[in-house]
């Protein structure tokens, strides 16, 4: 329950803080697209059993509520500020989808997080790095747009 609620809330508060402080564009328009691409990523990899996420319950889409509207959008809004800030995105996304990659691992060592028919880390990697090249793709989409700077 906690765990939940640090990994719903305590990124928000540290994303309004620092980054909305910064950049009043990134989180309302780069949150919600992350948000949509983490659940759909979940929704998938629970309706195919690839494994759980604490607290194991019989609603199984619930528990990965607070990743998805939680840490994931502000990863991904964090993964857009560092990429107006530097020259190479690419290694900034690939670099990003490996530390999230570690960190789910440290869940799964723990046992908050249970893989089974097949997943692995390294298709939590593949999975991360899919949609943080989506996020860098829809940044792009609004920079052409001239929504972002």
């Amino acid at each position: 329950m906690y765990f939940s609620l640090m990994i719903l809330i305590v990124p928000w508060i540290i994303g309004i803080m620092h980054l909305h402080s910064k950049n009043k564009k990134i989180i309302p328009l780069i949150g919600p697209f992350t948000s949509v691409i983490a659940y759909l990523i979940n929704e998938f990899w629970i309706y195919f059993n690839f494994g759980e996420i604490y607290p194991f319950t019989v609603q199984k889409t619930l528990p990965a509520l607070p990743f998805n509207i939680g840490i994931y959008p502000i990863i991904g809004c964090y993964l857009i500020f560092f990429i107006m800030k530097k020259e190479h995105p690419h290694l900034l996304i690939f670099f990003t989808a490996l530390c999230i990659t570690l960190l789910e691992c440290i869940l799964v060592f723990t046992g908050l997080i249970i893989y089974r028919n097949g997943w692995n880390v390294f298709w939590t990697y593949v999975a991360y790095l899919s949609a943080l090249a989506l996020i860098y793709w829809f940044y792009l989409c609004l920079k052409k747009l001239k929504v972002m700077e």
